[in-house]
C-alpha cells in the first residue's frame, strides 16, 4: 500500500512538474545560443521574444526605435558579457535535464532520488533564469524610455500578426481557415 501511494505522489508531481514546463521545449535545445534568449526568457522582457536574441541588430528595429550607433554597441557588450555565463548555465539545465530523465526512465524510480534530481533541475532553470533577467535589464537600461515603450509596442504589433498566422495559416486570412491537425502516431 506505501509503494502504491508512493507512485501516485510521484505521478502528481511529475504530472505538476510538466504542466509547468514550456509546451515548446525542443526550440530551447539547439544553438545557437541565443535562440534560447528567444524563448525561454521572462516574459516580463518582451523586447527580446519576438525579435530574437540581438534585436538591436535587426535594422528594422533598429530604425523604428531609433537606436544610436553607440547604443548599438553598448548593447552588443553587454550581450557579450553575459553570453558565456547564459551558455554555461544552458549547459548545466541540460545535463540536470538528463540526468532527472536517466531517474524516471529506470524500471522503478525512487522518489527520494527523483524528487531530489527535480530540486537540482529547477536550481539550474532558476540560474539561467536570474542570468537571463540580469542581462535583459541591463539591456533595457541602454534604451531611453521612449525607445522601451516603442520596443514594446513593435513587439506587440508582431506578436498579434504571430498569433493570426498561426490561426490561420500561412495562406491568410480568408484562405482555408486553421490547418488540420497532423493525425496522431498509435
Amino acid at each position: 500500500m506505501k509503494r502504491v501511494f508512493q507512485f501516485v505522489l510521484l505521478l502528481a508531481l511529475l504530472a505538476v512538474f510538466a504542466a509547468a514546463q514550456d509546451p515548446q521545449p525542443a526550440e530551447h535545445m539547439g544553438p545557437p545560443v541565443h535562440k534560447h534568449f528567444t524563448t525561454g526568457g521572462p516574459q516580463g522582457f518582451s523586447g527580446m521574444r519576438e525579435f530574437g536574441g540581438d534585436w538591436w541588430r535587426n535594422s528594422e528595429v533598429a530604425q523604428a526605435i531609433n537606436l544610436s550607433d553607440q547604443q548599438k554597441e553598448q548593447l552588443n557588450q553587454t550581450f557579450a558579457g553575459h553570453r558565456e555565463t547564459l551558455i554555461k548555465l544552458r549547459g548545466n539545465v541540460e545535463i540536470e535535464e538528463g540526468r532527472f530523465q536517466d531517474l524516471l526512465d529506470q524500471d522503478q524510480p525512487q522518489l527520494d532520488k527523483v524528487l531530489s534530481e527535480m530540486t537540482q533541475l529547477q536550481n539550474a532553470r532558476n540560474a539561467l533564469e536570474k542570468e537571463f533577467t540580469v542581462m535583459s535589464l541591463s539591456l533595457r537600461g541602454v534604451l531611453a524610455p521612449d525607445q522601451w515603450k516603442k520596443l514594446q509596442q513593435l513587439t506587440k504589433e508582431r506578436m498579434g500578426k504571430r498569433m493570426f498566422f498561426r490561426m490561420q495559416g500561412p495562406e491568410g486570412p480568408g484562405a482555408e481557415g486553421p490547418r488540420p491537425r497532423p493525425p496522431s502516431p498509435e
